[in-house]
């Protein structure tokens, strides 16, 4: 049985790393102090940086092709 890493109580899962919508949001914001709330992320394929929200990550993961969807880093608004 997985434990919370917040609350460290055990759970029936469902969830990878928390028990509840409070703990993961608690983890959210935890890790977007820490590693702030966006990162650079450079694809593979064709060496262009983007700038990722840290939250994406976390909730949805990141796959190559879907890098095109956020903006390039160093570009307006970065």
């Amino acid at each position: 049985m997985p434990h919370c890493v917040i609350c460290l109580k055990s759970y029936d899962g469902g969830r990878e790393l928390t028990c509840s919508d409070e703990c993961h949001e608690e983890l959210a914001w935890r890790l977007i102090s820490k590693f702030g709330e966006f990162k650079k992320v450079i694809s593979m394929t064709t060496g262009i940086a983007y700038r990722v929200p840290t939250r994406d990550v976390i909730e949805k993961g990141l796959r190559e092709e879907e890098l095109d969807q956020y903006p390039v880093w160093g570009g307006n608004g970065s």
